[in-house]
């Protein structure tokens, strides 16, 4: 008897990326890539008219619309998202502190406020990533990983996604990175000076001399300039208090 096919549905705005996705998926066996939407203004509605297996939204739609994703869970629980994120995994800010020499660690409350592409995906019910630049076979193994209602991501990704919802364990560390250093390392990103980091968090300037410096500790750098280009680098990003 044969097999239903993976419907997928691929929602990216770059349209070369879109098409080469597509085409990847449509090559493959057991894989029907329907047709690219013309406009991606309104994905709820798409997913509702196509019903797709399998959903590869764009990151870039995932921030600006925040309830996007959960709003499509709640609404169309059989399509499956798998997030198409604007980095390699080699440029991944958590991979980078968290896997690579693993010298730091993130503090419980500091990983539920850090708005990472990949890590807010999973959170908001999101099935898996898969980053710019991964292999062809790659991107089609995703796709029917998810589609089985497996997580397509590293372990150590989906298991620190799944710790934010653990009340089993505490939010202060001592030997962690603190929400309010994640804070600090965005502002140094940004170019502001110690006095300007202070003024916009409204705390004394010893006190942010203090928190780059247990960062710095922490994450094995030589200056406040290297932690500053780590966070530029790697586009850290906080959680909007407004979209808390």
């Amino acid at each position: 008897m044969e097999s239903v096919p993976i419907r997928v549905l691929v929602a990216v705005r770059e349209p070369v990326t879109s098409m080469g996705l597509r085409a990847v998926l449509a090559d493959a066996e057991g894989i029907e890539a329907l047709p690219l939407p013309s406009d991606l203004a309104d994905v709820r509605a798409l997913v509702a008219q196509d019903r797709p297996d399998v959903l590869v939204l764009d990151v870039a739609l995932r921030r600006d619309d925040p309830r996007l994703v959960p709003d499509l869970a709640a609404a169309c629980p059989a399509t499956r998202v798998l997030v198409y994120v604007d980095h390699s995994p080699k440029e991944c800010a958590l991979r980078h502190m968290l896997e690579l020499g693993g010298r730091a660690r993130l503090a419980p409350d500091a990983v539920a406020k850090l708005d990472d592409c990949c890590l807010m995906s999973l959170r908001q019910n999101a099935l898996g990533c898969v980053g710019m630049g991964a292999a062809l076979a790659e991107v089609v193994e995703a796709v029917r990983t998810v589609a089985r209602g497996d997580v397509a991501a590293a372990p150590w990704l989906a298991s620190l996604a799944q710790s934010v919802h653990d009340t089993t364990k505490g939010s202060r560390n001592a030997e962690a990175i603190s929400v309010r250093e994640l804070e600090v390392m965005t502002l140094l990103a940004e170019g502001l000076t110690n006095q300007q980091i202070a003024a916009r968090l409204g705390i004394h300037e010893q006190t942010v001399k203090n928190h780059v410096t247990r960062t710095m500790e922490k994450l094995g750098a030589q200056n406040r300039t290297e932690v500053g280009l780590l966070a530029a680098r790697h586009r850290l990003r906080l959680v909007d208090e407004a979209l808390d």
